[in-house]
């Protein structure tokens, strides 16, 4: 039992980890980035929010590692709301915000891959331990509180 518990830690370590890097940049010039941030994510469907450090900063962005199958998509405001441009370059790509209309605008972004909704909720990605409220009701439960019996709706999500 203890060699097979062992395997799979050392399964787990060494398991490649696919991971998406992107970067934001202030200018569109890609030969003249001045001010840029950087963000490694891997999971699709979780809205990142970028408006704590980089809020309507972006002139341009590129990444690299994407899912084949993925969207990059880019909103102009917080929580993947407002005007939206979806990206199909992937693996890797890069745009130029001002052509679409989002040119210093960007607030939040979104790794497609199956919906176009944040099934797997919302992070503030400049503070990466900031998870936010995740809309799923199937993980919905009552809790009652006994002093005024109560009752409070919760969102519990598992990750």
């Amino acid at each position: 039992m203890a060699n097979l518990t062992a395997f799979l830690l050392l399964l787990v370590v060494f398991a490649p980890v696919w991971a998406t890097d992107i970067w934001f940049y202030d200018d569109d010039d890609y030969d003249k980035h001045k001010t840029f941030k950087r963000f490694n994510f891997g999971t699709a469907q979780r809205c990142y929010n970028i408006a704590d450090c980089f809020n309507n900063k972006a002139s341009s962005a590129s990444w690299i590692n994407a899912p084949k199958e993925a969207w990059l998509t880019f909103y102009d405001d917080e929580e993947c709301r407002g005007t939206q441009y979806a990206s199909r370059s992937t693996p890797s790509g890069e745009m130029k915000f001002a052509p679409v209309g989002l040119g210093n605008k960007i607030s939040s972004f979104m790794q497609w891959e199956y919906s176009t909704f944040p099934l797997k909720g919302f992070v503030d990605i400049c503070n990466d331990a900031a998870i936010l409220a995740v809309n799923a009701t199937a993980n919905t439960t009552n809790a009652s509180n006994a002093t005024d019996n109560s009752t409070m709706d919760a969102t519990i999500s598992f990750y």
